[in-house]
Parts: structure tokens; sequence; C-alpha cells
């Protein structure tokens, strides 16, 4: 029995570190973030139009390759915005609060979906929000939101509805950690 049971101890123990080794560290010391992906996480840069003018959007995204995973699509995002986009700047917890808001909005907009919750945060002592969006085909997007003077950070992952409150999301959200904060 005592042999039996230290065979199951190493294999939780292999197994436990197994599973810690799939995921992959990001660490964008460029951007001030880092965070962790259940595998290799692709970079991509695009202009995004507003109202004000286009603004750069960095992205990092994994797309698990088993469609049965709990989780469909993982990713993180960075957006500076010019100063010049905000007239009264956004020193009031107002202004940060509106830019918070429209960023949900927005993605609910882009996503043709509904709005689910969307709470406000502080993360690291910065203003955010923690949303989830119902979208068709019974899908969720959940993202974390936080605004760093004028930049805006995103982590996002989309699960089948019944996969809500999964094990491998509250991981990411909780790997993601700010490394270095420059105005």
């Amino acid at each position: 029995m005592r042999i039996f049971l230290q065979c199951i101890i190493i294999l939780i123990f292999f197994f436990g570190n197994a599973q810690e080794k799939e995921w992959k560290l990001v660490k964008d010391i460029e951007r001030g973030y880092r965070i962790n992906f259940p595998g290799e996480a692709k970079y991509a840069s695009q202009k995004v139009p507003t109202d004000k003018g286009d603004v750069t959007m960095d992205s990092y995204s994994y797309q698990p390759e088993n469609l049965e995973a709990d989780n469909l699509v993982y990713m993180t995002a960075f957006t500076k915005y010019p100063t010049f986009f905000f007239e009264n700047g956004l020193e009031s917890d107002e202004n940060k609060q509106r830019v918070l808001d429209n960023a949900v909005n927005g993605a609910v907009t882009n996503t043709k979906g509904t709005l689910a919750s969307s709470d406000k945060i502080k993360f690291n002592g910065y203003p955010g929000r923690r949303s989830k969006i119902n979208i068709s085909g019974g899908y969720v997007i959940e993202m974390k939101t936080i605004l760093v003077n004028f930049t805006l950070y995103l982590a996002q992952v989309i699960y089948k509805k019944e996969d809500e409150g999964n094990f491998n999301a509250s991981r990411f959200f909780n790997s993601f950690e700010l490394i270095k904060v420059n105005e």
C-alpha cells in the first residue's frame, strides 16, 4: 500500500510539472506586462480607427488546437492613446471610467454581443473592468481591462457558456502582471 501511495504521489508530481511546462510566458518589456498562455502565443500589431484618429493595438493570442478545450481563445492587447485624444486629460476618475466604458461598449458592438456583466475593479491601484459579453453560438467573452495613464491593457478569453468559471481562464487572468509603467 505504501509503494502504491508513493507511486501516486510521483505521478501527481510529474503530471503537475508536465502541465506547468505547457504554459508559456509572454514578457513584453516594451509594453510593460507579462502573462502566461497555455501555448505559444502569436504577436500581431494593427491600426485601429477611432473617431479621433488611428491607434496601434499590439496583441498576443493563442488558440488551442483541441476544439474541446475549455477556452477557445486567449488574448492580450495593448493600446497607448495619444494625450490629445483627451481634451481634459485623464486626471478625473470620471474621465478614466468613460475610457473603460468605451472599451467595453466597443467590444460589445464589434462582436454584436450582449453585455452580461461589467464590474469596476482596481488593479495595482489602477482602474479597470471585469466584463462578460454573450456572443452568438452560446459563447462568452470574458475580459479584464486596465487603464494605466493613457494606456489600455486587455486580457480576454472566449469560451462556451457551459465552461464559464473554468480553471484555465482564472489561471490566465491571474498570471497578468504589470512589470513597468511609464508615462
